[in-house]
């Protein structure tokens, strides 16, 4: 498989073509690779995969994620992104979930890696687009399906791929103009659309499902700081969040459920060569504080809305580790200091 020159160079520069193993986290004698190309999505290792895209809306564009200022919240720092973003290295400090993975196959391919919008170079396969809801996903995957066929350096056949969902933000932001639209039951809907397409249309394809986080959280920042209140309500986020906050709970919580229903039905069961694996982390997220027990402002953008690119290394870790884990064992809260797994299963856990 070949490389275009400009990915060469990003990778050159990173220091990814060194012969390196895991870095401090990781039993460098022990192998991530199999020795073969795998069939079956059951005997995958970290080191397979080959191919990362993410979908979904502004929180995996990483808007405002390297903002200094309230101006530049709107600018997409797609390579910043906790999901599908590969701006700098591990061993460089950045956490990303494409980081982490890179240290396992430094020939990883498909993360974005800097700013710019859905069309950008920069994209790659991060294709989320600020202001998506779930109704938007299908189109989303379909693109994902078009792009990943026509790039000529990917085998679509047999590479094997994550794709990170991660939606129901954004939807909190607008359901309070039509309830019945925004429902969990609709979102259901068109997540198993999104995900009957990939199912049907990508091969070799582990898409971790990410539950959405509760949105209303952010009322208690907006409290303290009336700058906070000002970002949310210039940022797309339509819906009061001091008037709405219970509805966002119970939103997320529905969206949450939702997803657990839709993979409980086994639809997706069976498939040697693709799988959906909920990825609860944000089930009980609750705000990060400092000494004082105060939120932590630097948790996120200056927005107060979207998070800021240490938290996306935060979150980072918190997919992968999930991604490591059996179901009983999943995180349902995210932990700023929470380490780096290494895989403790030869094989990436495919179960919920």
């Amino acid at each position: 498989m070949g490389f275009p020159a400009d990915w060469l160079i990003t990778l050159i520069l990173v220091g990814l073509l060194t012969p390196s193993a895991c870095y401090n986290f990781c039993n460098s004698s022990r192998s991530y690779v199999s020795p073969q190309v795998p069939t079956n999505i059951r005997q995958l290792r970290v080191g397979d995969i080959k191919i990362v895209a993410g979908l979904g809306d502004s929180f995996t564009v990483a808007n405002g994620a390297r903002s200094t200022s309230f101006s530049r919240v709107h600018e997409e720092y797609r390579g910043d992104s906790f999901s599908a973003g590969g701006r700098g290295a591990y061993e460089y400090g950045s956490t990303t979930f494409p980081n982490i993975l890179k240290v396992f196959n430094r020939h990883l391919y498909g993360y974005a890696i800097g700013k710019g919008n859905v069309t950008s170079i920069n994209a790659r396969f991060n294709l989320a687009e600020a202001g998506a809801t779930f109704r938007h996903m299908p189109v989303q995957a379909r693109r994902l399906i078009y792009k990943m066929k026509n790039d000529p350096y990917i085998d679509f056949q047999n590479d094997w791929k994550i794709v990170n969902l991660f939606i129901g933000q954004h939807d909190q932001c607008v359901a309070c103009a039509n309830m019945t639209q925004f429902s969990p039951a609709n979102y259901n809907n068109s997540v198993r659309e999104t995900l009957d397409i990939l199912k049907q249309n990508l091969p070799r394809t582990l898409v971790n499902l990410i539950e959405p986080f509760n949105l209303g959280l952010i009322e208690e920042m907006m409290r303290l700081d009336p700058m906070c209140y000002y970002a949310a309500d210039n940022v797309r986020c339509a819906c009061d969040i001091f008037t709405n906050k219970t509805q966002m709970q119970q939103l997320a919580s529905g969206y949450g459920r939702a997803l657990r229903d839709l993979v409980k039905t086994g639809r997706y069961d069976g498939n040697n060569t693709f799988a959906v694996v909920i990825q609860p982390f944000f089930r009980n997220f609750s705000l990060p504080r400092n000494g004082p027990g105060i939120p932590d402002a630097l948790f996120f953008a200056h927005d107060c809305l979207h998070f800021s690119s240490s938290s996306h290394g935060v979150l980072g870790i918190a997919l992968w580790n999930s991604m490591l884990s059996m179901p009983a064992d999943k995180a349902t809260n995210v932990h700023v200091d929470t380490n780096v797994m290494c895989p403790s299963t030869e094989y990436i856990p495919i179960s919920n």
